[in-house]
């Protein structure tokens, strides 16, 4: 596969008709390329455009303004689906059917016949874990067992890009973990594939995922990998300090307000200077430093520090 660039957004802006001489900005110059092999999360508080952006790039919308290109085909091409497998947020099966013959069908619509087919749905079926119930009607089937039904569907054709809408939504801890298991193995047995998927768990972006765009009112506000969204918030450090006197206790209580007693006392700083200038003070008096722990900032507090949000993105999303 080329090394261009797997999706390339650019200039997008989406408009829609909302009333009388009324519009409503749902995509708004969005500009975005993800190489082939990315796992991509989409991240967003709800009404910031995600659905409608995954929308334009299957196909589904026309973009009011701008161009998608998936795999150097625009959207508005019939071959830039042939390149797609796409899995929605709530799949729906023909329910007095088999999971077999589910793959059975939609493999024969996309021109598979005999004994690869065969071959196909039964790899296909290995990988998600669905063997043992490859004949039992879909009706029978949890929503897990949906959910990973629909990703083998959304393999059949050997995808350059996989489109997950909230892959993980309502699955129990396990099911959730199954199907975090079964992209994770995607990404690993199919190196060259491109992932991109939105999801409201955090904790399953940040396990899965090498780089995240967030989207706010139409608009990106943040895209890179999860590193260095990470590590562009300076860490903390927890100070544990024994035998502290009193007076340089009060000197330390303004750079670190936020202090609690543990083994000795505690005090937590922020960044590299400022662990510098308290391990200074410390280090010329009495007193006796007894560990220094520093706390990783997650994926979540991250983008709230680069983007100035007070709300909790997990519970808007």
């Amino acid at each position: 596969m080329s090394q261009n660039p797997c999706i390339v957004i650019t200039e997008v802006t989406k408009i829609f008709k909302t009333g009388f001489l009324k519009n409503k900005i749902a995509v708004d110059s969005l500009s975005l390329e993800v190489a082939p092999g990315e796992v991509v999360g989409l991240l967003g508080p709800n009404g910031s455009g995600k659905s409608t952006t995954m929308k334009m790039i299957l196909g589904f919308l026309k973009p009011t303004r701008g161009e998608i290109l998936i795999c150097g085909e625009s959207t508005e091409n019939q071959k830039a689906r042939t390149f797609i497998g796409y899995l929605p947020e709530n799949p729906r099966f023909q329910k007095f059917l088999s999971g077999r013959d589910i793959l059975s069908y939609y493999g024969k619509l996309l021109g598979l016949v005999g004994n690869e087919l065969i071959k196909k749905i039964e790899f296909l079926l290995d990988l998600v874990n669905l063997k043992h119930a490859a004949n039992e009607r879909v009706q029978g089937y949890s929503k897990g067992m949906s959910q990973r039904l629909a990703i083998a569907q959304a393999l059949l054709n050997n995808p350059a890009l996989l489109i997950f809408d909230e892959p993980m939504s309502g699955l129990d801890p396990l099911g959730r973990m199954e199907v975090r298991n079964i992209i994770s193995t995607i990404h690993t047995e199919n190196p060259a594939t491109t992932i991109f998927f939105s999801s409201h768990v955090l904790e399953d972006v940040e396990t899965l995922c090498k780089s995240v765009a967030l989207l706010q009112k139409g608009k990106l506000k943040t895209y890179g990998s999860i590193e260095s969204i990470v590590s562009s918030v300076e860490p903390k450090y927890d100070i544990v300090i024994q035998n502290l006197p009193e007076d340089l206790e009060s000197q330390l209580f303004f750079d670190c307000p936020s202090r609690q007693l543990a083994i000795g006392k505690s005090f937590s700083v922020t960044g590299p200077e400022h662990l510098s200038r308290v391990l200074s003070k410390i280090v010329s008096s009495p007193a006796k430093i007894l560990g220094i722990n520093s706390q990783r900032k997650n994926l979540e507090e991250s983008l709230f520090k680069a983007n100035d949000n007070t709300q909790s993105l997990e519970t808007s999303l």
